[in-house]
């Protein structure tokens, strides 16, 4: 049976308006343009919001057929929408695509996850390569969220060491992601949506490693008392910090200081 609910809890009147207000002048195509770009944040934000709930039948021991079954397509094509697919991450090939609204820091800290793969000599990237470039890509939110957390970014970095695993007879090139490392930045991109920003740093990119609970990263972070509910904390914290900074030195008429 399918259930239409009565309210959504966005109405198209507001999405109109959203709109008519991004711009303070706008003409009707610059309108158009923007209309254009809600419509992908909106399709976006389906795609995460089908993707959440897809999460949490799985892990209640939903088949793929039986998912497949209830949105109306294959077992295969279900599959095929909601498991993580190839990324790329040579730095030549961190596309727009995959890593368009990364922050310069949270792009860097996918090329040293990829560094820490070669230097450990392993043939993939996993989440605990990718928590390894998050702690070395310093100055930056996620560090700052750590230590505000009470923990040196040093000793969380040698925890991580300590658990890999042996180094690999073969290493590529281009080391693949784990699929625990691909849901990671799946999850990475859910938490900045769910956050309401339009841009991925490394603080999500620590909320995503933490909301991907079976992977290394996630194991390492609950060993060393940082919960997802305390680096959210702290993170959304810091945020606020920032924010108060940056309209403190605006007037009254919200122009710079000199």
């Amino acid at each position: 049976m399918v259930v239409i609910m009565e309210k959504m809890p966005v109405q198209l009147t507001e999405l109109i308006t959203h709109v008519h207000t991004a711009r303070p002048v706008s003409g009707p195509l610059d309108l158009l343009e923007d209309a254009c770009s809600t419509a992908a944040e909106l399709d976006e934000l389906a795609d995460h919001l089908i993707g959440h709930f897809v999460d949490g039948a799985r892990s209640a021991g939903v088949s793929w057929t039986q998912i497949g079954e209830r949105i109306g397509v294959s077992k295969q094509a279900a599959r095929k929408r909601f498991l993580p697919g190839d990324i790329p991450l040579e730095p030549s090939t961190l596309t727009e695509k995959v890593f368009g609204r990364y922050t310069p820091r949270a792009r860097h800290a996918i090329v040293l996850a990829q560094d820490n793969a070669r230097h450990h000599h392993h043939h993939y990237i996993g989440t605990e390569h990718i928590l390894l470039g998050l702690c070395q890509e310093r100055p930056s939110l996620a560090v700052s969220a750590i230590q505000a957390a009470g923990i040196d970014p040093d000793d969380l970095e040698g925890a991580i060491v300590r658990r890999l695993l042996p180094a690999s007879d073969e290493v590529p090139d281009k080391p693949p992601f784990t699929g625990k490392a691909k849901k990671a930045l799946e999850l990475t991109a859910r938490q900045a949506l769910r956050l309401g920003h339009t841009y991925v740093g490394t603080e999500h990119l620590l909320l995503g490693l933490q909301a991907e609970q079976t992977g290394l990263a996630a194991q390492v972070l609950t060993e060393q008392g940082l919960s997802p509910e305390r680096v959210e904390a702290e993170i959304l914290r810091l945020i606020d910090e920032i924010r108060a900074r940056s309209e403190s030195v605006l007037t009254s008429d919200g122009t710079p200081q000199p």
